[in-house]
Order: C-alpha cells, then structure tokens, then sequence
C-alpha cells in the first residue's frame, strides 16, 4: 500500500564535502525530531546519496562518506517511523563528483559551455578546476546500472516512504554514447535540435528502466525524477512518475509567479503534485541564509490555494545538528496549512479561461515568458484560469487565450474551429490564431494579413470605452506587430506609427520616435470579430518584458466584450491573486484570495548563468476587503472562513452570491457549501 502523500514536507539536502571532518557527529535523534514538530512537519526527504557522491548509509554498491560519525540515513528514518513523520528518499543522478573523478569517461561532454557560470568565468563543463559540478551521462550503461543497484539497495534495507531522483537536466551531450546513439537514430550532432531531441531519448529510456526496476521491487512505491521544471505538451514523461514536486524558489530565479502558472498546468494532468520552495534567502547551498517567516507563509498558503502539498528545502550543517531557528521560521506557516489541509484534499479548479501553452506548442522552454505574461495579465485582474497543452478538452472553457506564437497547422486549425463551433471564443495575439504559414487566419475571421510591421515601436489608441483606465493617448507598445487589417472586424483599438525608426542615422530623443498623429491606414491594434479578439502586437510577451498597465488594461477590456458576466470575480489590487476550486465529495466551492507585496532587492544573484535581482518579501500589510462575487448552481447553505469557521454574511441574487473577505492576512479562503 502506498504511504499517504503529505502536505507539510520538508525537503533536507546534504551535499557535504570529503574535505570537512565530523560528519554527523552532533546528529541526536531526539533533536531531530524536535525541530520538525517545531516546524509542524509531516514529511522529510533525507539523504542516501549527495553531489559529492558519498553515501550515508553502510552501502555496499557506493561509497559511504569517509569522514561519516553516524550513519546518518538509518538514524534518521527509525527517527522518523518512531514520531509518525514519512520519509522518502534523495539520490542524486547527474551530479556525483565522486563518480566524476572515478569514471571519467562518464562525464557529459556538452556542445556548448554555458550553464551556471558567469560572463568571464572557466565556462567548461569539463574542467576539473572549477568549482561546481561535473555532470554525468546517463547514456552510459555502466552508469546507469549503477544509479539502479544503489536505489534498490536502499530500498531493499529500508522501510522507505519514496524516492526522489535529483538532476535530469538538457545538457546537449556529445559524448561518445551519445554521438553513437545519435547516428543509430539519424541525427545530426550539429544541430541544437538533434542533440535535444537525443536528450529527451535518452532521458526517456532512463525514465523507463528506473521506474521498472523500482516497481518490480516495490510497486507501490513513490518514485519522482527532478527535472526543475514541469514540461508542457509532454505527457509521455509522466507514466514514470508517481506524482510531481514543483520546484520554484521565488528568491532563487524562479520568481513569485513561476510555481503558480505550473501548477495550473499541472492541475489539467489528474496527478498529485507539491510545490517546492525553500527556506533561503538566495537559492540552493546558501548556509546561513533566511528568508522571512511571512513569505513561507505566502508561499505554502499559495501552494495550497491552487491544491498543491507543501515542500520546504533546508540545508543540515555537516555535523547533523539541525538548526532551530530554520524551524521556528517554517512552523508558522505550516500551522496555518494543517488548518486548511481538509480544504485541499481532492480539490480541484473552477476555471472558465484557459491559456493554451506556448511552450508547450512549440516545445521550447524560453517561450515560457509567453505564457507568464498571459498569466500575469490574468492573476493580476483576479481571472481564475488553467494552463493547457493540445490535449486538452477545450470544450470544458468558455474562453481560450493563443499568447503570441501559437501559429496552427491544419489538425490544430481544425480543433480549434470545431472549439469555435460548439461556442468556444478564443482571444488571440501576434502570430496566434494564423495558419502555420502566416497567410491569414486558421478560421473565420474578417481581417487581411500582410506580414510583420515595417516599424518597431509603434503606438496604441485604443476605443473609448474598452477599459475606464485607459487613456485616449497613443501609447508605446515596444514588440513589434503584426500588419492585420479589419475587413469587417471591429476595431478596438487603432494604431499609430512613428515617422521613422531609429537608427545611427535618423533618431529623435533618448529613446524612440515621436507618432505621427494620423491614424495608421496599414494595420490596426485589437480587433473582435463575434467570438473572437485578436492583438496584433504580442501583448503577452510585451507584458512580461515592460509591465506596462496599459497593456493590460486593454487586454482586459478585450476580455470583457468576449466574457462581460465571469463566473468569479474578486476586487483587489493588482498583487492580489485568486484561486477558485471546488470539492466534488463535499459539494463545496473554494474560494482563495492572497495579498502580498513582494520587491526586488539586491544588486543581482547568479540564477541560471544570469543576474537576477532577488524577489523577496520582508512585510506584510493585511488587506482591509476583497469583495466576491461567485456564479452559483444554486443558493449556499452557508459561507464561512476556512481557517477560523467564522460565518461569513451574504447577498444572493440573480444567481449570484456577493459576500466581502476582510483583514486577509496573506491567504483567507472562503468556504462556500452548496
């Protein structure tokens, strides 16, 4: 029987040098088990193998650590069995410098050196004098053997709650097992694409082979490959996986709105899934770096706003000695989640708009600011929605957004209009919604295309009454559009042009040039056409990139002509977020409101071989009111404060409950049953 999958879990690294003495040698079991209750724990991920490739257990397949006092791994699972907590288990793939410096000949040889390092920095994979990891292929069938026996090994001598199998990454290997293999299959190791497309073989015959191996020993036992990310349009991948673990550490380079738009993705797969942040101020490996104990409160509560378990990454000192204030920081937020946690279970999402993935259209992660854009335009407005790929029933939407790229071939043209005859609108931008050519759209829709605008930037006018907050001023939009012109289709919005672009030649000013007051006769701006909406410009990665309200609002005006009566709608500022779910079982809606500020400190971090400055939260400042308004089946029993139980009055009307969240100290959730 598999273990109950946890929703306050901790997730406990130890990468620990051969070259610090005493390892484990202050680990007390007693005290270990202290500082989870203090951190309201339910779930910790311990070790079995590390970076560094020493084991921390009497392996017979690996190494143990040979500086290793007590042997950490057994200690720490009767530990845990005796106090109730799970504990699944960490190995590590691709990163094992031990293996590194053995075998050689194991070592990924990539075609471009480039990930983690700064500019100016030794940006060879395969230096042995920098500081970092030696990545591993698991193209070689000695390794892979090995990462096998060692999983089953622990499994064999422990009672264990799951394995978690670290670092499986794109690396674009050329060694000589991958050169080979991409001849066997007809690939050209020239191109970026062929050598991507033999990782994802590769990755996927290693998927395989561990899940087999696994299962044939326990098969009800959890397995979970980290990836880092969660793929879109690639649902091949997930027959291997029990479950999936979001990592996103918002102070880490993933940002606060990174975890939310994967998981509404993830909410369309059926699986059981956590959200992965950490206790950090930076990221991974940061001894002696705290976030504050209100953004892990932020954090967890937005996990499980969206139906997500909770998992906290912590680093133990080389000693054992778990550290108590890390604990104190993490035991709020998990005691307000283990308030909540009944209104988790089973939940799922209530949603009426849809974005179908760019990156998963395409299959190119960097077109993942498509997609965050859009879901920015979105979150920011209080508009519940999911993520999607291709597969998807698009008839369970009454709304379906095509950020910026999504051209259609004709089986994808054809979904999509058989989604427009059954009732379906679509809102769509910048190539979106075009055949795959880029002739003219894939369905009905009176507008003439021409190609890309000669001008970049050019200027916005949109239709009084599309927006109360926007201006009648042409504003800046910096993508360049794309020339579509109405033939029938109602404008929403004009363009302006400048009088000419900018170059060493011909510039005006700091930055760009003036408009030229008349109206642009080439191309319009927002066009609707009956369940339609269309941008030019691909508002969506224009959003990302400038954060330029106006743009939004204009999105949301459009919006409303295609959706003006949305099922939920929530009065917040632009940093609120919402989520709405309900629980089938219990015949209950769910509505979460969250409201933090975060900012940007710092003079910029190394995520991901970029600078990035660090998004925090140090305070937070209760909003005084969200006023809801929830489309019903029928009139609720009652409506209460999920947290607290505290009855909340309401008005209905005309179909509709409209009731006011007060004092929303980060999260409330509102308890509607029906």
């Amino acid at each position: 029987m598999a273990s109950e999958f946890r929703y306050r879990q901790v997730h406990l690294d130890f990468h620990t040098s051969e070259h610090i003495p005493g390892v484990g040698e202050r680990f007390d079991r007693k005290q270990f088990v202290e500082a989870l209750r203090v951190g309201h724990v339910d779930s910790v991920t311990v070790f079995a193998k590390c970076h560094h490739g020493w084991s921390y257990y009497p392996t017979k397949v690996g190494k143990p650590h040979p500086n290793l006092q007590k042997q950490l791994l057994p200690e720490m699972i009767e530990a845990c069995r005796g106090a109730g907590i799970n504990v699944p288990v960490y190995f590590t793939v691709q990163w094992d410098e031990l293996s590194a410096r053995e075998h050689p000949e194991w070592r990924v040889v990539k075609a471009v050196n480039e990930r983690f390092q700064a500019e100016g920095a030794d940006r060879s994979d395969l230096s042995q004098l920098t500081a970092g990891w030696h990545t591993l292929c698991i193209n070689h069938p000695g390794y892979l053997d090995y990462l096998i026996a060692h999983t089953l090994e622990a499994m064999s001598l422990y009672q264990i709650d799951g394995i978690f199998q670290d670092i499986l990454l794109p690396w674009e290997c050329v060694c000589e097992e991958c050169l080979r293999s991409m001849r066997e299959t007809g690939l050209d190791a020239n191109k970026k694409e062929d050598r991507l497309a033999n990782h994802k073989n590769v990755i996927m015959a290693y998927y395989r082979k561990m899940h087999a191996a696994v299962k044939k020993h326990d098969p009800e036992m959890r397995l979970f490959h980290n990836s880092g990310h969660i793929y879109k349009n690639e649902r091949e991948r997930w027959p291997y996986f029990s479950h999936l673990e979001l990592e996103s550490l918002p102070t880490g380079g993933w940002g606060y709105d990174h975890f939310p738009v994967s998981a509404r993705y993830v909410n369309t797969l059926g699986m059981e899934y956590l959200g992965m942040t950490g206790k950090f101020h930076t990221t991974w490996g940061e001894f002696g770096g705290f976030k504050r104990a209100k953004a892990l409160e932020y954090e967890c509560l937005s996990m499980v706003a969206l139906g997500a378990r909770c998992s906290v990454g912590d680093q133990l000192h080389p000693d054992g000695l778990m550290d108590m204030g890390t604990y104190q920081i993490i035991g709020p937020a998990y005691a307000r989640v283990e308030k909540i946690e009944a209104f988790a279970k089973g939940a799922t999402p209530v949603s009426e708009v849809a974005i179908l993935s760019a990156e998963g259209h395409r299959h190119q992660r960097s077109l993942e600011a498509c997609d965050m854009g859009a879901a920015r335009l979105l979150m920011e407005e209080q508009i519940m929605f999911d993520v999607v790929d291709w597969q998807a029933d698009f008839s369970r939407y009454r709304l379906l957004i095509l950020p910026d790229v999504i051209s259609l071939d004709e089986p994808q043209g054809a979904k999509v209009r058989d989604y427009l005859a059954q009732g379906g609108k679509l809102l769509c931008s910048g190539e979106s919604g075009l055949r795959d050519d880029l002739s003219g759209f894939a369905f009905d829709f009176r507008a003439r295309v021409s190609g890309p605008s000669p001008w970049q930037p050019d200027y916005l006018v949109c239709a009084k009454g599309l927006d109360e907050r926007l201006l009648e001023s042409p504003f800046v939009v910096y993508e360049r559009a794309r020339q579509v012109k109405s033939t029938g289709a109602e404008v929403l919005a004009e363009t302006r042009v400048p009088y000419f672009n900018r170059d060493w030649q011909h510039f005006c000013s700091h930055q760009h040039t003036p408009f030229r007051r008349e109206k642009n006769p080439d191309y319009d701006g927002i066009l609707l056409d009956g369940p339609v909406a269309y941008f030019s410009h691909p508002v969506c990665q224009a959003y990302y990139k400038s954060g330029q309200p106006l743009l939004k609002y204009a999105f949301r005006g459009a919006l409303r002509r295609l959706l003006p009566d949305l099922e939920c709608r929530v009065t917040m500022p632009s940093s609120g977020r919402i989520s709405y779910m309900e629980q089938k079982a219990q015949n209950r809606r769910l509505l979460h409101v969250l409201y933090a500020q975060t900012q940007l400190r710092g003079l910029g971090q190394q995520f991901w071989g970029a600078a990035q400055k660090i998004e925090i939260l140090e305070d937070a400042v209760p909003l005084a009111a969200a006023p809801c308004s929830l489309r019903l089946p029928s009139k609720p029993k009652g409506i209460r404060l999920g947290a607290s139980g505290k009855p909340l009055p309401f008005i209905w009307s005309e179909g509709r409950a409209q009731f006011v969240i007060e004092q929303i100290d980060l999260h409330e959730v509102a308890v509607i049953d029906l």
